[in-house]
């Protein structure tokens, strides 16, 4: 800043006094800019509010992990939380690739994010190794105690709390829709992948009540491409009469291609959500994940207003959708039972 010396006037009495008038205010004036220059920051700091960031990771396009932003962001809206003007709101996703989901919570870490949103139990575990400190809130997660996400649900004890979709009756509940749909079925085989650690309870509760109902559930497990092959080389020789999944991105991944197997050899199949039915699966039955992100919403609304997720109960879903494709079942040759039309949520037309 540029600032001209004061013009001095030629009469020496008239000089003097004009030189100590413009001393005195050019002292206040510098005392002033230096007062206000100090009281400033804490001005601005106060006046500009910091928006809090929140990042909502996901791992895998379609299945349990897939991203339902427009669901979590409907819900975030209802609380008031409105990117842009109430918060910052990003969306990250790792591509399918495990070390990129482990790089992307590093990153988030290190930008210190207020809240980070991990869409399952995959995007959970690679927050949880990256922070113990900042809140993650899940979506839907398998059992987050048999993944070793927290100790207890009412208890979660950490920093990660939400929603989980795993509730293992749902499990046995698609055995027994299966043996409704086709009751001369005896021989089922359940595709899962045993990196998740709860999907191997999934398996044994399937397992359990087939021996109820009167149906051999066959373990099928699969961690990767080649494993599929085997398992669906060996679902073609073993006598398999209809097809079960428990919940994995992995296995949702290859959802085509076991469809496009199960459609050839016009086997029946129920599986954990609708993402295969929309995909010409016969029948689901599983949570809502879109309301299960609404509720997710939730737990971030409170983390923010100040809650800690340590006393942040888990929720189990409550609200459940049996979905029926038609076009599928005539396919297929299957007569679905008026039982099970008049109890589906949604019935996909021919």
């Amino acid at each position: 800043m540029r600032i001209d010396p004061p013009t001095v006037p030629t009469d020496g009495v008239a000089a003097g006094r004009t030189l100590c008038t413009t001393g005195r205010r050019r002292v206040l004036s510098t005392v002033a800019f230096l007062a206000a220059v100090s009281i400033a920051p804490a001005a601005w700091g106060q006046g500009v509010k910091r928006l809090p960031r929140v990042a909502y990771v996901y791992l895998f396009p379609i299945g349990p992990s897939a991203p339902y932003v427009d669901a979590f962001l409907e819900g975030m809206g209802t609380l008031g939380w409105v990117d842009g003007k109430t918060m910052r709101f990003e969306v990250r996703y790792a591509q399918s690739n495990p070390e990129k989901l482990a790089a992307i919570m590093r990153d988030l870490v290190e930008s210190k994010v207020d809240v980070i949103v991990a869409v399952c139990t995959p995007e959970a575990m690679a927050a949880k190794k990256a922070t113990s400190t900042i809140p993650v809130v899940v979506t839907s997660t398998g059992d987050p105690v048999r993944s070793g996400l927290i100790t207890s649900l009412a208890r979660p004890g950490g920093n990660i709390t939400g929603v989980t979709s795993s509730v293992l009756s749902l499990s046995a509940k698609r055995v027994e829709v299966l043996r409704e749909l086709s009751p001369r079925v005896r021989k089922a085989s359940v595709l899962w992948n045993p990196i998740r650690s709860d999907n191997a309870m999934e398996y044994e509760v399937m397992r359990q009540a087939g021996d109820h109902l009167g149906v051999q559930v066959l373990s099928q497990q699969v961690r990767d491409g080649d494993e599929l092959d085997v398992a669906l080389d060996a679902i073609n020789k073993d006598g398999t009469e209809a097809v079960l999944e428990a919940g994995d991105g992995f296995l949702e991944g290859r959802l085509a291609q076991v469809l496009e197997f199960v459609a050839q050899r016009r086997l029946p199949g129920v599986y954990d959500n609708r993402t295969w039915t929309d995909a010409g699966g016969l029948m689901s039955y599983g949570p809502n994940l879109p309301q299960l992100n609404r509720r997710a919403a939730g737990f971030v609304d409170r983390i923010l207003r100040g809650a800690k997720p340590a006393d942040l109960p888990f929720e189990q879903p409550d609200r459940f959708e049996l979905v029926i494709n038609l076009k599928t079942a005539k396919a297929l040759g299957i007569s679905i039972p008026h039982s099970l039309r008049v109890r589906a949520d949604e019935v996909l037309p021919e």
